[in-house]
């Protein structure tokens, strides 16, 4: 009874390496879009100014509105021109308005610090010239088939892994 000797197919291993390396290829542009797409998003929304409109009333947050007025609680003193001074009631309502304001203008290139350009330059250099680099050589090594197993050793010798 001779052992059978299990070939290996390397086709079908290049396949799943070829198809592994496609897929992490397309998976970094994606994050480079959605990257993209969400610094987009993150300097359109740094831009913009809006308010926020609160009607307060007895000290509870009745409503809040951004950017229109706020709904009122339907409390408020209403002034009919017959009423003495004396007499007024006092208010206990109150219309709260935050104006938040968005950044006007972006700084250009050319408004750059030169402590930034400094940081840079040296960023830069300490990446080209002193950090050292990896030579890129491509060894191509063939497949390794193991020799074909004649007899088996371990029941021969009768030693056994415990």
């Amino acid at each position: 009874m001779q052992p059978k000797i299990k070939t290996y197919n390397y086709e079908s291993f290049n396949i799943y390496f070829y198809s592994f390396c496609i897929f992490t290829l397309l998976m970094k542009q994606f994050l480079k879009h959605i990257s993209a797409f969400a610094l987009a998003f993150l300097m359109l929304f740094a831009t913009f100014s809006f308010t926020i409109n609160e009607h307060i009333c007895g000290g509870v947050n009745v409503s809040m509105a951004i950017g229109v007025d706020a709904d009122t609680c339907g409390m408020e003193v209403e002034s009919n021109g017959f009423e003495t001074p004396m007499f007024q009631k006092t208010p206990c309502c109150n219309d709260v308005t935050t104006f938040i304001q968005g950044q006007d203008e972006l700084p250009s290139s050319q408004e750059t610090a030169i402590s930034t350009q400094t940081f840079i330059k040296a960023f830069v250099y300490s990446y080209i010239y002193v950090l050292p680099t990896v030579d890129q050589e491509k060894t191509v090594y063939k497949p390794y088939i193991p020799p074909p197993l004649v007899k088996d050793i371990q029941l021969l010798d009768e030693t056994f892994l415990i």
